[in-house]
């Protein structure tokens, strides 16, 4: 059985047949596991998408994720480069942006049936200071990017996936010439996770935001939002591809809100493979980040 539901601006990919979350006992626990992992969808990065998803793909494919956010989906070849390596993952939510590209460039893929898929990007949001050109490009990347929030169907359980504006500086102090911008866009998400009912919210994404900046207090909204990695912190941005003499920061999140317990918290692709060409690279210039949770019965 194949259907698609598509809405205005909402596309809903359903393919055969998906196990569903088992009805428990009152006070029981299920599972849930999330990853969140920044692809990097760039034409320009080598190896390419193709054959670095052949990899990461088969992993998570093997693995036991239910629910897996992706970013810098920039593009429909790209989408569908993901979905013939996850085909169990026959849920694929994402919204329209320009043209058939995924709005944001952020695509939840899941193997539990979805409910409403909603999207909101940061557009309007821009550096008041600096150059001209510089908050043009901003404002660009404000229109760009922005959150998709998706509900699990039959429970209260939501999976936000974004991906805010990077922050070429690297200065993540709150004297730099990011920070009220970025303080904007972090101010937006919370604003519109917060409309969502009471139950349990899954947050993960590329923050573009070190863990040791300024803005981190905002980034777990000051206590609502608990960070399984906060003792742990590693590094989500390879340092290969930084600039000569940079620190690789943790700057991608999975943060969890509500009644929910983290069992188990973990990084992916930490090291690099060897692909058909036989020279060791990594899959992504990204970590991937890995949780799984146990749930109350709702």
């Amino acid at each position: 059985m194949v259907c698609v539901k598509q809405g205005p601006l909402l596309i809903v990919f359903c393919i055969g047949r998906v196990p569903r979350l088992t009805q428990l006992a009152p006070g029981a626990m299920a599972d849930l596991r999330v990853l969140t992992f920044n692809v990097c969808g760039l034409p320009w990065f080598r190896p390419p998408l193709s054959e670095r998803a052949a990899l990461f793909c088969r992993r998570i494919e093997s693995s036991d994720v239910d629910v897996a956010m992706f970013q810098e989906v920039w593009s429909r070849h790209t989408l569908n480069v993901l979905r013939s390596g996850l085909p169990s993952f026959r849920h694929v939510a994402t919204r329209r942006g320009i043209g058939t590209r995924p709005a944001g460039g952020v695509a939840t893929f899941s193997r539990l049936p979805l409910a409403r898929v909603g999207f909101r990007s940061y557009r309007g949001l821009f550096p008041r200071t600096g150059p001209l050109s510089f908050r043009l490009n901003r404002a660009i990347n404000s229109i760009l990017q922005g959150v998709l929030v998706t509900e699990l169907e039959g429970f209260d359980i939501a999976v936000a996936n974004t991906h805010l504006t990077a922050n070429k500086d690297g200065d993540w102090s709150a004297g730099g010439r990011y920070h009220a911008f970025q303080l904007a866009q972090l101010n937006r998400l919370h604003t519109t996770l917060r409309r969502h009912p009471p139950g349990v919210t899954i947050l993960g994404g590329d923050f573009n935001l070190a863990s040791d900046g300024a803005l981190y207090p905002h980034i777990v909204g000051h206590g609502t939002w608990h960070d399984p990695f906060a003792d742990s912190d590693p590094s989500t941005f390879h340092a290969r591809f930084l600039p000569p003499g940079s620190a690789p920061h943790r700057i991608d999140y999975l943060l969890v809100r509500g009644d929910a317990s983290v069992r188990l918290a973990e990084p992916w692709f930490t090291e690099p493979v060897t692909l058909d060409g036989g020279q060791p690279e990594f899959v992504s210039d990204h970590v991937a980040l890995f949780i799984h949770i146990g749930l109350p019965d709702s």
